[in-house]
């Protein structure tokens, strides 16, 4: 299920021939550390590399090596857009990891970059990290605002741009809640999606919630996604590809995309 599920992504992904996609997805401690922690940051420079391990699980850095070819010129684009539009990010042009250097860019991308088949394609990417672990984070409503000030960005702009959502649903790997998936959160948040509301999302962290602490946090980056494909057409609905609770891994694993013909 999870291959089929990224199958579908992919052949959308290809089907739409975006000259760049954007990756929104946090970083647990691999690029940024305590020295510095940013609510949103983009990196603009031209490649980025990393490992798709994810050593807690014992898997070996050196053997999952990735490079990722990036777009600077659409990051630079999207960047300055931003500010215009009141969002203050950090930068990143050069890729020195503060945490862990030896894995370089997180899973949230390279693993993404794998399994999306990136470098095959040769569809160069635009990291957005998204703080979703660190208190105090950005609430749901600025991660739908971001979405709606990005796709204002390039809704009159030659370019064409796909966005990316990386992160799991309900899920606490190793904390108190391990072993549980909160599957009616998870349905609730993807029937938003699919029933053309996303809107409805915006109060999702307005409250300290265990339900929505820890890798739920993660459902931060699939906000900007949603909020940028209702800013080109209220209203539209998401395709719902496919979810499951994988209570082995302890995660809900969701799949959904938008039409891209606007």
């Amino acid at each position: 299920r999870v291959g089929q599920g990224f199958a579908a992504l992919r052949a959308e992904l290809e089907a739409a021939k975006p000259d760049a996609l954007f990756i929104i997805g946090d970083d647990q401690n691999e690029l940024f550390s305590k020295a510095l922690i940013p609510s949103f940051a983009m990196f603009i420079g031209d490649a980025a590399e990393g490992t798709t391990a994810i050593t807690w699980i014992g898997e070996k850095v050196p053997e999952k090596r990735i490079t990722l070819p990036c777009h600077a010129e659409i990051a630079k684009i999207a960047l300055a857009g931003l500010v215009e539009r009141g969002f203050d990010l950090g930068f990143v042009e050069k890729m020195t990891p503060l945490a862990r250097p030896e894995i370089g860019l997180g899973h949230a991308f390279t693993r993404i970059g794998r399994v999306m088949h990136l470098v095959e394609s040769g569809i160069p990417i635009v990291p957005i990290f998204t703080n979703a672990y660190h208190p105090p984070q950005p609430s749901a409503a600025r991660c739908y605002a971001l979405g709606q000030a990005l796709r204002d960005v390039f809704a009159n702009r030659p370019e064409r741009v796909a966005v990316y959502g990386s992160g799991g649903l309900s899920h606490d790997p190793r904390g108190p809640k391990a072993g549980w998936v909160d599957e009616t959160l998870d349905r609730w948040f993807l029937e938003a999606l699919a029933a053309g509301t996303p809107d409805r999302l915006g109060a999702l962290y307005s409250f300290r919630s265990a339900a929505t602490e820890s890798g739920t946090g993660e459902l931060r980056t699939w906000l900007p996604v949603a909020a940028a494909m209702d800013a080109a057409e209220p209203g539209i609905r998401a395709r719902l590809v496919g979810y499951f609770a994988a209570r082995k891994s302890t995660v809900g694993n969701g799949w959904v995309t938008w039409p891209s013909a606007r």
